[in-house]
């Protein structure tokens, strides 16, 4: 009944939202889905499906979050969806003004987790996020030397594809991840000498054993 209800009053927003910001062609078969308690805001969003409600934004819930917390979606820059996509509850999105934020198909992030984007940030396909993660690919803060030059530069975030990021990870700018990989619960994660289909753990984090795969 409560879920039934949720899409409920989903639909007003939905509706609006994928008129507003996609061609009608693809808006008449609303691809983007919004739950009640989000807040968007976005300047530029692409999508390239047309499947019904294959981008679900503040639906997925976890037992551990405030059940009060709301999604928020500031895209003053470009959001590309680039399949199926779900945005859990609780989750804050930021995407500074000249940033791109690119989303691979089927890309999952459970609940209360914040993506930062002031450059660029782009996911392969098939990532599986769990809750309270933080990616960022700045300081958000300018430190200077002594002459005054900047020295702590906006540095781009790439996931390859297949990748499973553990609770209460920190993803920070100029990191590289390549496919296959699971990054371990409360890792640190900087840098691009990581290998493929390892597991990646550690402060700072490290790849500590090659796998073989894990599944979704």
């Amino acid at each position: 009944y409560l879920f039934m209800l949720k899409i409920l009053l989903a639909v007003p927003k939905t509706i609006w939202f994928n008129f507003r910001y996609l061609p009608f062609i693809q808006a008449i078969h609303l691809p983007i889905w919004i739950a009640p308690n989000c807040k968007i805001k976005v300047k530029k969003i692409k999508c390239t499906t047309y499947k019904f409600a294959a981008i679900r934004i503040g639906f997925h819930e976890v037992p551990i979050m405030d059940p009060k917390s709301k999604t928020v979606v500031n895209g003053y820059g470009s959001i590309i969806f680039k399949g199926t996509a779900h945005i859990g509850k609780g989750t804050k999105i930021h995407v500074q003004d000249g940033a791109t934020l690119t989303l691979g198909d089927n890309f999952s992030i459970s609940a209360s987790s914040q993506i930062n984007c002031y450059k660029s940030i782009s996911f392969g396909r098939d990532i599986q996020f769990s809750w309270d993660c933080l990616v960022m690919d700045s300081d958000t803060h300018n430190i200077y030397d002594e002459r005054g030059k900047r020295v702590n530069d906006d540095r781009e975030i790439v996931f390859g594809n297949k990748i499973w990021i553990g609770c209460r990870c920190t993803i920070l700018k100029g990191s590289i991840i390549p496919n296959g990989c699971v990054i371990g619960a409360c890792s640190c994660v900087s840098g691009k000498n990581f290998e493929e289909n390892s597991i990646i753990a550690g402060v700072p984090a490290k790849s500590l054993k090659k796998i073989g795969s894990w599944k979704l």
